[in-house]
């Protein structure tokens, strides 16, 4: 017993050290965020043309993301698999009624020419 109790005492003991070093590694974070923040406002204060420049820069960033063919080929495989996964069942029903349909048309002709 005394083992258990050893083993799940440094379980604890581990899991406040790992919470101590989450805490500082979230301050850490947290401070460079406010220190780019403050950065950011002090050089868009002190430059105001960089505002207009930074947004025109991510819209073309973006515009280019969007419009080039890699881009368009996930999006359209990815609707494709979405249909494919929600409308699958559906459409191959519908085919297998108009082939067998087509087909039984296809046999009544034949049958109405050759008598």
């Amino acid at each position: 017993m005394s083992n258990v109790q050893g083993n799940s005492d440094t379980v604890n003991g581990r899991a406040g050290v790992d919470e101590k070093g989450l805490r500082q590694r979230v301050d850490h974070a947290r401070d460079i965020v406010e220190n780019v923040r403050d950065q950011a406002e002090v050089a868009f204060r002190d430059r105001p043309y960089l505002l207009p420049v930074t947004a025109g820069a991510v819209g073309l960033g973006v515009g280019m993301l969007l419009g080039s063919k890699i881009m368009r080929f996930v999006v359209f495989t990815a609707v494709g698999t979405i249909l494919s996964d929600m409308l699958g069942g559906e459409i191959k029903r519908m085919s297998k009624d108009f082939f067998s349909d087509l087909q039984d048309r296809l046999k009544g002709e034949g049958e109405t020419e050759g008598a």
